[in-house]
């Protein structure tokens, strides 16, 4: 399993051979390096063509199921590049995994990459999580408890007014039941993107008047902002445009963004610069001064993009990593979630980071986004606290069942992030039991228990509370069955997202496109 140098003359190329691994090896574990890229296939994919390759970023792991004999190659950094990996079959067999590294130059030194091999395609995983860790400075997580919060966005959309958001405020302070550690802005306060501390003339009060206001109600306050870009409807663009990335004729670099014309161009700040560098970390300083601790960072993927930089010998990650770093510093005591963001690159300077692609009130979007968190799993508290988006529970402004309510509050119990936009004044009762269950129970030291080769994981096994649990989502149309021995539960159990439904001694059957937290009984005196 040696690393074999590959030459190139524009970038790193290496490849492992898999020649050890018997001809009936099919399996293949692939990332992707962003929740902009999702999963199209199973995470725990087959591939069993008799020629091709199959792609993978960060990490892959190949092997066979059968003989229990797995390959992990993983990138430990990306302090100046991504990496980028290739499974190839030829013969009707695994031959290599073929390593493409495009920011290292020849004869430069090559982000850091670590070959494992082992029994089992889960523990070679943690154990990858645990040595970027390390490579990073990043100290492995243990949160006390989950992060409850709230956001405007997946209610109201950029379509939020003051009024709505205080409104919401009020109703968080009162509630028991759910108690919301961070209430959040989101995009809709501030003019054009790239204007942060310009806002809207539907939000009249100064922000740090709203900052005050959510801090009365016993919460932290948090604001949204996407760091590394601006439009080109923005002050700060028509100002400096000296700060952004351009291309070979000067011109600046726009790519098409989500939001409405006018403000749908954007541009990359030259994190290079000095000048930008102190730009951004003024940003965060002065929403720091007024009372904003808590910041989603988003779009970040765009602050890769191509293009000439002040600093000719700057790759756009290692560009993204001064403009993190920059932040970092700036605001030290502060909680920093990524967005859109590039994995590797983020750990060690964010506390948080988006592993699904957004989230909506319908069935099928939610079961979509506990397929990508649950390919993801290994990087739970290990590399940062994984935000699976937020949770919807609630009853209004979508279509979505009470059982794709339930597959969503256990995204947050599998992750111990349980963040929310729905509106707990309207909020059905049995709606807000969800959200309350999801703010007080977290699935520990989360495994891989439920899953098969070319199919999505559909269960995990952990501890709640110290007691043995299983968290399981049936996102099929017919009902699945399990013994309680198969689950490593020896009963009786108890379904803590459906209380009053009873004890289960021997067998739990799971209705179609539902969710469960099974766990030991507590012992009654």
């Amino acid at each position: 399993m040696a690393l074999q140098v590959q030459s190139s003359e524009t970038s790193y190329r290496a490849a492992v051979s898999l020649a050890d691994l018997p001809a009936d090896a099919y399996f293949v574990y692939y990332n992707t390096f962003s929740m902009c890229f999702g999963n199209a296939v199973p995470s725990t994919a087959v591939f069993a063509q008799a020629e091709g390759g199959f792609c993978s970023d960060d990490v892959v792991v190949v092997g066979s199921v059968a003989a229990s004999k797995y390959i992990l190659v993983g990138a430990l950094t990306a302090w100046r590049s991504l990496t980028h990996f290739r499974v190839v079959r030829r013969g009707g067999r695994f031959q290599a995994v073929e390593v493409v590294q495009p920011y290292i130059k020849p004869g430069e030194p090559p982000e850091e990459l670590l070959v494992l091999a082992g029994e089992d395609w889960r523990e070679l995983l943690q154990e990858y999580a645990l040595r970027v860790a390390v490579a990073n400075g990043r100290e492995v997580l243990r949160p006390a408890r989950n992060l409850t919060g709230y956001c405007t966005w997946y209610y109201y959309y950029a379509g939020v007014t003051e009024k709505d958001f205080l409104s919401n405020v009020k109703a968080l302070g009162r509630n028991r039941k759910y108690r919301s550690e961070v209430i959040q802005i989101d995009d809709g306060y501030q003019t054009f993107q790239g204007d942060w501390q310009d806002q809207d003339p539907s939000w009249p009060t100064p922000l740090p008047d709203i900052a005050g206001k959510i801090r009365a109600s016993g919460s932290r306050a948090g604001i949204w902002l996407m760091p590394f870009q601006a439009s080109t409807a923005s002050r700060i663009y028509r100002e400096h445009p000296e700060y952004f990335v351009t291309d070979a004729q000067g011109e600046a670099v726009t790519r098409r963004g989500w939001s409405p014309e006018p403000d749908h161009l954007w541009l990359c700040l030259d994190l290079t610069k000095p000048a930008v560098q102190e730009y951004i970390a003024g940003i965060f300083r002065k929403f720091r001064d007024w009372g904003y601790t808590y910041f989603k960072m988003d779009g970040m993927n765009f602050g890769l993009m191509e293009g000439v930089r002040h600093d000719p010998q700057a790759t756009p990650v290692s560009a993204f990593r001064l403009g993190l770093q920059a932040i970092r510093a700036a605001v030290p005591d502060c909680t920093l979630l990524g967005c859109t963001a590039p994995f590797l690159p983020c750990v060690g300077l964010v506390d948080m980071c988006r592993i699904s692609s957004d989230t909506r009130a319908c069935d099928s979007q939610i079961e979509h986004v506990y397929r990508e968190i649950s390919g993801r799993w290994w990087m739970f508290d290990r590399l940062f606290r994984a935000d699976p988006d937020v949770l919807i529970a609630r009853q209004d402004r979508g279509t979505q069942s009470l059982g794709a309510s339930r597959i969503s509050v256990l995204t947050g119990i599998i992750t111990g992030v349980s963040l929310t936009s729905d509106n707990l004044a309207k909020i059905a009762p049995e709606r807000l039991e969800l959200l309350k269950c999801a703010a007080e129970y977290r699935l520990r030291d989360a495994v891989p228990l439920v899953w098969q080769q070319g199919s999505w994981i559909r269960g995990f096994a952990g501890t709640l509370a110290g007691r043995p649990a299983v968290a399981l989502v049936n996102d099929t149309d017919a009902p699945l069955q399990y013994r309680l021995s198969d689950l490593g539960l020896a009963g009786p159990v108890e379904d803590l997202l459906q209380p009053g439904a009873g004890e289960v001694r021997r067998k739990y059957v799971l209705p179609p496109h539902d969710a469960a937290l099974l766990v030991h009984c507590a012992r009654r005196k």
